[in-house]
């Protein structure tokens, strides 16, 4: 009896790590155009978007897999564009979310350009969602530990 408990705590926390077939949903906008948009970013205040309805005209057969997040400084006004991403990898190639790539160019400009995919909206800021996957892992093994010595 106390197995089959510990199957099945176990197997709700996979299928809730596992991604269902949808495409990712992202936060869609602009600061220069939406004052909502900056950091630090609430997200109760814009909704979410579902990248599977946007199609690029040049790239007819690329689907979304990924959000962005853009943060520029143009001549000393910060900007941050979250968008859907059609193409690159997370983490800007490194496979690492927590890396984005940083550019500077002429006459005060700066970029920094943050790609992810871990799970729905990861283009708001900096977020600690490893743990999330962590807890879900320790918690059936804490459970086994909790019924072998309680049970």
């Amino acid at each position: 009896m106390k197995a089959g408990i510990l199957f099945v705590i176990t197997a709700l926390g996979v299928i809730f790590l596992i991604k269902n077939g949808e495409g990712i949903k992202c936060w869609v906008c602009r600061s220069d155009s939406d004052p909502r948009c900056v950091d630090p970013f609430d997200n109760t205040t814009i909704p979410i978007f579902d990248c599977d309805t946007v199609k690029l005209d040049h790239y007819p057969n690329v689907k979304a897999s990924m959000c962005r997040k853009i943060r520029q400084k143009v001549y000393g006004n910060w900007r941050f564009i979250r968008s859907c991403a059609f193409l690159g990898t997370p983490g800007e190639g490194t496979g690492n979310e927590n890396y984005c790539t940083m550019r500077t160019g002429t006459y005060n400009v700066f970029m920094e350009t943050c790609t992810c995919n871990s799970k729905d909206g990861c283009n708001t800021a900096s977020s600690n969602h490893h743990l999330s996957y962590f807890a879900a892992f320790l918690l059936p093994i804490l459970l086994m530990f909790r019924i072998r010595l309680f049970g």
